[in-house]
């Protein structure tokens, strides 16, 4: 999870993690106008083009941690501050310690191993420092790298909900993972 050599928290083997800045939304948008599939898949059906303004809405919004008790929201960068995508929490309800995450790579960094180290991160963020009890993960049952992903994770599918997204001329069913707290604490010994 972290590099025996570094003791920074918000850094893993091969990304770390920062707040998201308002100039961070430029590459974002760039990869929205050109990743339809990582669109879709990430929003589980195609939403409208965003423009320029849209990405300045959600930057105005989130970046440097603003609505933290909405969305916490990161940048993903290489150790050589690269930045190579986002990550965030989400869907955070206190009362019964359940969490969400939303992320993405860009599209020329994907397959590196970058989202596992960052998702690491954020789950013993969520877990040790929010008390978190609970990560739960949806996608459709299409998308083989996030199952792969959730898998990898220790996630446990727990649902199948059957015909549940509608997108692209058809219905898809939906699948839900979990996470507990434990099952996190025995993926990192």
């Amino acid at each position: 999870m972290q590099s025996k050599n570094n003791t920074y928290y918000w850094q893993g083997e091969r990304v770390r993690l920062r707040p998201m800045n308002k100039d961070d939304v430029n590459l974002w948008l760039e990869e929205e106008q050109s990743d339809s599939q990582g669109v879709h898949f990430l929003n589980a059906g195609m939403d409208l083009p965003k423009s320029e303004y849209d990405a300045q809405q959600f930057a105005e919004k989130y970046a440097e941690f603003n609505n933290r008790d909405e969305r916490i929201m990161f940048s993903i960068e290489t150790l050589d501050k690269t930045l190579i995508g986002g990550i965030n929490i989400h869907s955070m309800n206190r009362k019964n310690g359940t969490f969400e995450t939303g992320s993405r790579i860009y599209t020329a960094y994907r397959g590196n191993g970058y989202l596992y180290d960052a998702k690491l991160i954020i789950l013993r963020y969520a877990f040790h420092e929010l008390r978190f009890q609970k990560y739960n993960l949806k996608c459709l049952a299409t998308n083989d790298s996030i199952i792969r992903h959730a898998k990898r994770l220790g996630c446990q599918q727990e649902g199948r909900i059957r015909q549940h997204i509608y997108t692209n001329g058809h219905y898809y069913d939906e699948l839900i993972f979990g996470l507990t707290r434990e099952e996190f604490d025995e993926l990192i010994r």
